[in-house]
Formats: C-alpha cells, structure tokens, sequence
C-alpha cells in the first residue's frame, strides 16, 4: 500500500480536492485515517506505535492500587521556563516569549482546560503554540474540542495569538472547529511575525508518526533563506529535516515525556521510531536547538516520575563576545 494508491482511490471517491488550497491536503488526511496503518518515513507500518506495556499500563496500575496516584500525578501542571540563545534572533525579537503547550489530549482528565487557564493565568507570552494531539483516537468530538480550545485561548495572553499543527490522534473534522476557536493551524503551512523591521518565519508540518506524506519534507526545506525560523512538528522526528533546511527552533511533543519513566525521568517508552534521545527536554541537533515538551495531557491517565508541563521559552540575542583590549 502507498500513498499515492490512497490518493487515487480517493478521487475515484469524488472527494473535493479543490474545493478550498486545503483540499489536496484534505483529501490525503481523510484516506490516510481511514486505514489501520501508519504511514512513516520509513514507510508503511501494521504495527501501532503504541507498546503493549503501555497499553496495560492503568489495569496494572489499578491492580496495584496506584492509579488515583498517577492521576495526582498528571494533574500536577507546572510551568517550565527555559532560555534559549540564538546568534542570528533579529534584535527586535530580544526577550521574545512562546508559550508551548503539547498533548492536550481534552477530557481524558478532569477540568484539564480550567487547569491550564489557572496555572497560566498571569503568565503573559507574545506567542502560544499548540504542537498536537488535541484529540485522543479521534476523540471526543470536534465540537467538544473546539469549545475547550476556545476556553483555552479565551485564558490566554498571547499578543500574537495562536498555533497550532495537528498530532497522530487528531482527525481532519477538528481543523475548522479549532480555526473559529482561535488556533491558527499550520497544515504544511508557512507564516511569519513581523516586529520592528525583523521577522520569525514559523513552518508547521502535518504528523509525521502515523500520517507522514513527502509534503512534510518539502514545506520545511523551503524556508526562505536568511530568516530566522521556527518549526513547529508534532514529534521530534523531522529534526533532521529541519536542522538541514537551517531552522533555528523546533519545538515537538508527543512522547509525553515518557509518561511513566523510571525514577530521574528515563522513559520506558518514547513512541518515536527515531531519534529517541530527543524524547524529552531541551536538544540541540547541529546548529538548531530544539524542545520536547512532556505535554499538559494523557493518553494513559497516569504519570510516575514525568510530571505535565506547560513551557514558557524566551528567546534572546547571544552576547556578542568583547575583544580583548
């Protein structure tokens, strides 16, 4: 099975492959989802990304009587903020600040939303970003995501707004709910921030875990030269992609940081067929630094040693060295 057997069958569907620029898109997503397998870089897999282990995680959590504690756990949402320092970051965008949120994964835990708006209630950001994963297996509804992202972004205070790209758990029917909710969506898409004579160009790709198409490659090679750019991917997996085509920053989630990891954060399970050692944190691939959020959600409603996190990153100039007298 190929992608472009997928395709064709879908226009033999009479599916609208025009009928907005999204359409092609559309139309590829939809088939995509209608099938069991995961389309990879590696090619298409029958085998599901997620680990049997994790999959008995709460039984066996129940069994052993530690399941409300997991859920205390993974209801203990921080705030993680980090620095990071780039040599080409326009001036105007000194002291720039992203809100990241990954994993949302709505009404798999109690008043989540609400949560998240408390915790991030005096927290100001010229930015917020949303990297996947609103949905989990396509659930709830696209309505019922819409409204808790809409309470979400009402909570906000991004003075650039929102964006988001989709995860491997989300379905197509949630873009324009999300959209008339607040959350720009980058489908393979490209934008840019303008502040003060300089510019941040942001590419957002399309999951590449379970629904992976060449277009991801190609949107992220084709940043425009010279400018500082962002990418925004649901998992760390096309951070070799980016760091070649000379994005600065590439911000990812869908590991959960492991979710259930040994003690010191080690996680038992990453769900990335690639680059595994950037399943949590801050990284550095060549010269782009990048971030894995552990996500505010979960598919699994328990977390051991991996709380939830939400990341404030703020982006600065890097000194410039003095010369020696």
């Amino acid at each position: 099975m190929d992608l472009s057997a997928i395709t064709q069958d879908s226009r033999r569907a009479g599916l609208p492959a025009d009928a907005d620029p999204r359409g092609p898109w559309r139309m590829q997503r939809q088939a995509m989802e209608a099938q069991r397998h995961r389309f990879t870089r590696g090619g298409v897999r029958r085998s599901s990304a997620v680990s049997p282990v994790v999959k008995l995680a709460e039984p066996l959590l129940r069994l052993a009587g530690w399941h409300r504690q997991g859920i205390r756990n993974s209801l203990t949402l921080g705030v993680s903020e980090i620095e990071l320092f780039f040599a080409d970051l326009p001036p105007a965008f000194d002291g720039y600040s992203i809100l990241h949120f990954s994993d949302l994964h709505v009404r798999r835990l109690p008043r989540l939303i609400d949560r998240i708006v408390e915790r991030v209630r005096d927290v100001e950001a010229d930015l917020a970003v949303i990297t996947g994963d609103f949905q989990t297996r396509g659930w709830p509804s696209p309505a019922a995501v819409a409204a808790d992202a809409g309470r979400l972004v009402s909570g906000l205070r991004a003075r650039d707004g929102v964006l988001g790209v989709l995860g491997n758990h989300d379905r197509h029917q949630i873009v324009e709910p999300l959209e008339a909710a607040g959350v720009r969506l980058l489908l393979n898409e490209q934008t840019a921030i303008v502040r003060g004579g300089g510019t941040i160009g942001v590419t957002g790709v399309d999951d590449v875990n379970r629904y992976y198409t060449p277009e991801a490659d190609r949107v992220l090679r084709s940043r425009r030269p010279g400018q500082f750019s962002l990418a925004l991917v649901h998992s760390a997996e096309m951070a070799d992609v980016a760091a070649a085509a000379g994005h600065a920053l590439y911000l990812s989630g869908h590991t959960h940081g492991g979710q259930i990891c040994l003690p010191g954060g080690r996680p038992l399970f990453t769900a990335l067929d690639s680059h595994r050692r950037l399943a949590a944190g801050q990284w550095q691939w060549d010269r782009m630094l990048g971030y894995t959020s552990r996500g505010v959600g979960v598919g699994q409603r328990a977390r051991f040693n991996c709380p939830p996190e939400i990341v404030l990153l703020r982006l600065r100039c890097e000194p410039v060295p003095l010369l020696p007298a």
